[in-house]
């Protein structure tokens, strides 16, 4: 029976650091696949049982490599960890690895990630590890000695960080590059300056064109003697606070201004109509608006051209009924 165990990803492991899956090596490794328990070759009890089994088979998924390992259940020890394992009291394999390229490069570092990346290493071999991420679940090691990686600048990978986050923000993507982020940021606020200024302008644009209005209607309101003089300043004030307002107001006496003035002249030209009617032509009615428009259209348009004061006095004496008659 075999089982299959996940022995690496690529996130950060609690000490900080985290392996490339497609930088390790495992050739070599696959002409001896062992299988330890807890990197444990030396200090056993039980000299022999060291290896507990073997790989069988090794594949990789995106950023997982993945083993599936065999145990030597003739092995009395081996075969109390492969109950143990096919009772899921133990869930966890790691590996050891021999660090061939480490980098400390922002585009490799993740948030909250401490020492290095390594981005190629050797397989050496894999273990049965009972809680992942202690001090021996994964053991690195530099052409066989013990390696420390270096750490890495906290404060870049941090501004890495933010540097994504902004990216995400103006909808670009996560991977572009610090100048293209820095441009697109330049871009944003040329962008937000032009429109702020475009808005300036339209705003003093409406102010002159709500000023203008205001004005001609105060100032249509002082002369349909609606509000003196006096007070057209303080008028035209009103309507910075409530243009709308005020203009309603204003508009609806205007208008009422207006009709009954219209109203009052219609009435006094009707009582001259009616006063003048059953009137004829004083002497000389030869000449009147009403003759000359019937008999000598050619002395009427003389008098229109020649005389504007006598034909607005016939035209008048014409509107207030005044006719030819024999």
């Amino acid at each position: 029976m075999t089982h299959t165990f996940i022995v690496n990803t690529e996130n950060v492991n609690e000490y900080g650091y985290r392996i490339l899956t497609d930088g390790i090596d495992y050739t070599q490794y696959m002409r001896n696949p062992v299988v330890l328990f807890m990197h444990d070759r030396y200090n056993h009890q039980e000299r022999g049982s060291e290896v507990i089994g073997r790989v069988v088979k090794m594949n990789k998924l995106g950023t997982q490599l993945l083993a599936e390992i065999e145990f030597d259940e003739k092995d009395a020890f081996a075969k109390k960890i492969a109950d143990k394992v096919a009772g899921g009291f133990i869930r966890m394999a790691s590996i050891s690895a021999d660090v061939k390229a480490t980098s400390s490069e922002a585009d490799l570092l993740l948030s909250g990630q401490q020492y290095e990346t390594v981005t190629q290493c050797k397989l050496v071999e894999i273990s049965i590890v009972d809680i992942g991420g202690n001090d021996d679940a994964l053991k690195l090691s530099k052409d066989g000695k013990p390696l420390e990686l270096k750490k890495v600048n906290l404060n870049k990978i941090e501004n890495m960080s933010k540097l994504v986050t902004i990216a995400l923000a103006l909808g670009i993507a996560a991977e572009t590059s610090e100048d293209a982020v820095v441009s697109a940021v330049q871009n944003l606020k040329l962008a937000k300056d032009a429109s702020e200024k475009k808005v300036v302008e339209l705003e003093q644009k409406l102010n002159g064109i709500l000023a203008s209005e205001a004005t001609a209607l105060v100032e249509q309101a002082i002369a349909l003697a609606l509000l003196p003089e006096s007070l057209k300043a303080s008028q035209i004030k009103a309507f910075e606070s409530d243009h709308e307002g005020q203009k309603a107001i204003l508009s609806k006496l205007i208008a009422d201004a207006n009709a009954q003035k219209a109203q009052s002249t219609t009435q006094n030209t009707l009582k001259e109509v009616l006063l003048s009617a059953g009137k004829t032509a004083p002497s000389g009615a030869e000449n009147s608006f009403d003759y000359l428009q019937k008999h000598n259209v050619v002395e009427l348009r003389r008098i229109k051209e020649n005389e504007p004061d006598r034909y607005a006095q016939l035209a008048k004496e014409y509107a207030a009924g005044v006719r030819f008659t024999k």
